[in-house]
């Protein structure tokens, strides 16, 4: 009797409630401590690989020929060909430096005549100069002259930007102590020429496009389109030398 009143208790006592967990919290034995996680900065997307023309220029004289070739994604090609023998060396150029070449050379598409010629004396005979200029949906437009002929001012500066990117290939290695501090350099401003002496103006400054435009003093056809970190390394320091003697 005693034992079934017993088991009699044990049944009528209230079982303890289950413990709840907070809404939206996992269960208790699937609790995971957070980890701290750091995304990846994204990658910055590469130019597209778009080897459309935007402007050539071939030199030819002799044996020798050398062609530059400037494409969309900026990939700047320089062939030099002599006596059968081919080597490319490749560059990189900005944004900023394509549509600058892309405009000036654009220029000279209102012009109607395409070749300029010469009559030399004798067997000499000048640099032959051929620039392409390309156009959207259609072939290029193909201009021809010869090194002493007179040409308009528009080819004349398609020309003088086009050789200017030849000076990127230049392997000519300038001393850290004949470097000078280019960032004084505004319009107006007259140059001289590391390797011929030659003298150049600039012409255009940096104040919206990136880049330099300088124009041979002599002729104002050669044009150079550099930037301005990049002076120094073609050109000698202007500053007089009286400035930079200490006084007594």
């Amino acid at each position: 009797m005693t034992a079934v009143l017993l088991l009699a208790l044990l049944t009528a006592l209230p079982s303890e409630p289950p413990t709840s967990s907070p809404p939206g919290s996992p269960p208790s034995h699937s609790r995971v401590e957070p980890v701290e996680t750091t995304e990846a900065p994204p990658e910055k997307t590469p130019r597209p690989d778009d080897k459309t023309l935007v402007a050539s220029l071939d030199i030819e004289q002799g044996a020798g020929k050398d062609r530059l070739s400037l494409y969309r994604d900026g990939t700047l090609v320089l062939v030099k060909t002599y006596e059968g023998v081919r080597k490319v060396k490749k560059k990189l150029l900005s944004e900023e430096e394509i549509e600058i070449i892309r405009r000036v050379c654009r220029e000279a598409m209102s012009l109607d005549v395409v070749d300029y010629q010469v009559d030399v004396l004798g067997s000499t005979k000048p640099r032959r100069f051929r620039i392409e200029v390309g156009r959207q949906d259609d072939l290029p437009r193909v201009f021809r002259f010869d090194e002493l002929a007179r040409v308009p001012l528009v080819l004349g500066r398609a020309r003088g930007a086009l050789e200017g990117l030849l000076e990127r290939f230049d392997e000519t290695t300038v001393s850290q102590d004949d470097l000078w501090d280019p960032s004084k350099l505004r319009r107006g401003d007259v140059l001289k020429h590391r390797k011929d002496g030659s003298l150049y103006r600039v012409d255009r400054d940096d104040a919206f496009v990136r880049s330099l435009e300088l124009v041979e003093s002599a002729r104002s056809l050669q044009r150079l389109i550099l930037l301005r970190e990049d002076v120094p390394k073609l050109f000698l320091d202007p500053s007089p030398e009286d400035e930079e003697r200490e006084p007594r």
